[in-house]
């Protein structure tokens, strides 16, 4: 299982098994596997296929964050640069698959930092509750650095992700990139794959 939903506590044991019985996901699109990644001939396949919901053109939604707080205590809110590439990953402490994954986010960023795109980073935790957070970023102080902001109200999750027409809700983790200029590229749900990055690359050059 590579993701799980953004329920609040009292509710994520049946949330688990629900998702168990369900495939955790039921019928989204197919998406590209590792064996995929990179192709024998070197030819990278088209990132739209690893997206859930690929935007092109003028209709593409725009980036705007939720009401968002500082992840960290005595943090000041960062403001989200619209002339560059912008990456959220939305994240919850008690999310596995979202933990697991946040060393390849950073190891991909890094390396797309590497490789000449500008990129920020954002980690959005959708916590419900303040001090859940407070406390797990305190014994993991290497955990989501940076542009690393809280959900004001969780409630506000399913009303954010609505503005993205198609975007998959229900379930986290999540991605959502923007392009320079602010219009969101690319959302996609479930845990990354350690043999994508060429697709993730190839997604931010185009």
């Amino acid at each position: 299982m590579d993701r799980l939903p953004p329920l609040s506590a009292t509710v994520l044991a049946l949330a688990a098994v629900a998702a168990l019985a369900a495939g955790c996901g039921g019928g989204e699109q197919p998406r590209i596997s590792r064996v995929e990644g990179v192709k024998a001939s070197g030819q990278t396949p088209a990132p739209e296929r690893w997206c859930d919901v690929f935007y092109t053109g003028a209709d593409a939604p725009t980036l705007v964050l939720p009401k968002v707080v500082p992840a960290r205590t005595g943090e000041r809110l960062p403001v989200v640069q619209t002339d560059r590439w912008v990456w959220v990953n939305l994240w919850a402490t008690w999310c596995g698959p979202c933990r697991r994954e946040m060393p390849l986010v950073l190891r991909w960023h890094e390396q797309l930092g590497k490789d000449g795109i500008g990129a920020d980073l954002w980690f959005l935790s959708v916590d419900a509750r303040e001090q859940d957070l407070t406390r797990f970023l305190q014994e993991n102080p290497t955990v989501a650095p940076g542009n690393s902001v809280r959900l004001a109200a969780s409630s506000d999750l399913d009303r954010w992700l609505a503005g993205f027409p198609g975007a998959p809700t229900g379930s986290i983790p999540l991605q959502v990139i923007a392009a320079p200029g602010g219009k969101v590229r690319c959302i996609r749900a479930g845990s990354l794959r350690e043999g994508d990055y060429p697709i993730v690359k190839a997604l931010f050059v185009r």
